[in-house]
């Protein structure tokens, strides 16, 4: 006699990838562990020529900018991710932590 098996369908849960670009390593810190928190997998940087090295040679989903990062150097990230990577969204954060979830959460359904 035979049983009729059903597999129950996988779900398989990929991790949203945010870089996170940011002025000061306790700020950057932070936003990171907060956006791990919510299940987000993070790369955090200070050096700009570190993080648009990142974002070329890596699949990401998000890159989020804190309020302190010096103009030319958001400008810079902004360029780079419009031209060539379009499908990257494109979070600058102004202000305390408070909002950082649900300004990625918003960003990312968008």
């Amino acid at each position: 006699m035979e049983e009729n098996i059903q597999e129950s369908p996988v779900t398989i849960s990929v991790k949203k990838h945010i870089v996170v670009f940011g002025k000061h390593d306790y700020i950057l810190k932070n936003v990171e562990d907060l956006l791990a928190k919510a299940d987000f997998t993070t790369s955090g940087f200070t050096a700009l020529p570190d993080a648009l090295d990142y974002i070329k040679m890596n699949p990401l989903d998000a890159v989020f900018i804190g309020g302190g990062v010096d103009p030319h150097d958001r400008m810079e990230i902004q360029k780079l991710v419009s031209t060539d990577f379009p499908h990257v969204k494109m979070i600058e954060h102004f202000g305390g932590p408070a909002t950082i979830i649900t300004e990625v959460k918003s960003a990312l359904s968008a």
